[in-house]
């Protein structure tokens, strides 16, 4: 969810066939707003994902799958996600109330501020407009002022150049 931006009920029902870690993708059909979209995996997300699916032996159907197995098994739900995420918060001596969700917030806050454009996050989160992006990030003060600087120092190039 964090290195994807993926939405608890698209983890929740993730197959495996819908990853193709030789392009480095997963392909999400039918979000939200019947929005389809691919997403991209980090080199370390596919590591861990090839790890868990070795660690699976038999070749589950979902990702992530309950521990009920009827015909190929089922996933686990989005509660059980969601409790998953408390207990791991809780044993990490987290207090604070996060969700599930809010690794999409902080997925699209890191993409924004590591130099994507708004339009490529807007993208990856399967999103139909721009403004719900904007919702979910959060420009840092670092990256204001950085690109703030990289603005002037183009200003001042073509100031000097014009002057010439």
């Amino acid at each position: 969810m964090l290195r994807c931006g993926l939405r608890v009920n698209e983890v929740s029902s993730l197959a495996w066939a819908a990853l193709d870690f030789a392009q480095g993708t997963v392909r999400i059909d039918h979000s939200k707003g019947q929005v389809d979209r691919v997403v991209y995996l980090a080199p370390d997300v596919t590591k861990a994902l090839l790890q868990w699916q070795r660690l699976q032996g038999t070749a589950p159907r979902y990702v992530f799958p309950s521990r009920v197995s009827r015909q190929g098994g089922l996933p686990l739900s989005v509660r059980q996600i969601q409790n998953c995420m408390t207990r791991y918060l809780k044993l990490a001596g987290i207090s604070k109330p996060y969700s599930p969700h809010s690794l999409r917030h902080t997925f699209a806050t890191q993409l924004l501020n590591a130099g994507a454009s708004l339009e490529v996050v807007k993208e990856l989160m399967g999103h139909r407009s721009l403004d719900v992006t904007l919702r979910y990030t959060q420009l840092y003060d670092r990256t204001k002022r950085a690109q703030y600087d990289q603005a002037m120092r183009q200003v001042a190039t073509r100031q000097g150049l014009h002057e010439r």
